[in-house]
């Protein structure tokens, strides 16, 4: 037996509804934007209505209930919250221009490097730096790495992109020896 907790934003509302004849639940969550529906058959589910937590009892144990744990919860979490991430700009003569959630960035090379964002929302925060915001946290983190990999930090100059608080690895010189 597996006992999956849920925690409930306080700004989302929920019903719950279950048939006694086949002991199967719906439960509806829903906002002014979104809704979503969770069907349980043959599991028990239970809402305490004080810290807003959903109790699911199922009866078969599953390796992938905790991954659903995590991800519901994460989604449901996302309805109402935004995630960032910044990346910053090293080097000289690296330039970025911003047009309405479109990064434009230029690295002295022949072709042309930009990012489009899909219901992205870029900031520019100075002149080498640059937030990222997005509603779903998997998302943002695959579109700051695919930003990330279009100028590798490179180790020997500490030119290129990188997060604001990623470590920045140095290639050790070479010593003169006499």
């Amino acid at each position: 037996m597996k006992l999956i907790k849920i925690f409930i934003p306080y700004s989302i509302n929920y019903v719950l509804f279950e048939s006694t004849s086949n002991n199967k639940y719906n439960l509806y969550l829903y906002n002014d934007s979104y809704y979503f529906s969770l069907n349980s058959i043959n599991n028990f589910i239970y809402i305490n209505k004080d810290s807003n937590v959903i109790f699911i009892r199922s009866d078969k144990y599953n390796n992938y209930n905790m991954l659903m744990n995590t991800q519901l919860n994460n989604f449901l979490f996302s309805w109402d919250n935004i995630f960032y991430n910044k990346i910053k700009f090293t080097g000289k003569g690296f330039k970025f221009k911003k047009k309405i959630n479109n990064l434009f960035l230029f690295f002295n090379r022949a072709h042309k490097c930009f990012f489009i964002g899909n219901n992205t929302i870029l900031k520019r925060l100075s002149k080498n730096k640059v937030i990222l915001l997005k509603n779903n946290f998997n998302h943002l983190i695959w579109d700051s790495m695919l930003i990330r990999q279009i100028r590798n930090n490179n180790i020997f100059t500490k030119r290129g992109l990188r997060f604001s608080r990623q470590t920045v690895l140095k290639k050790k010189g070479k010593t003169a020896s006499k």
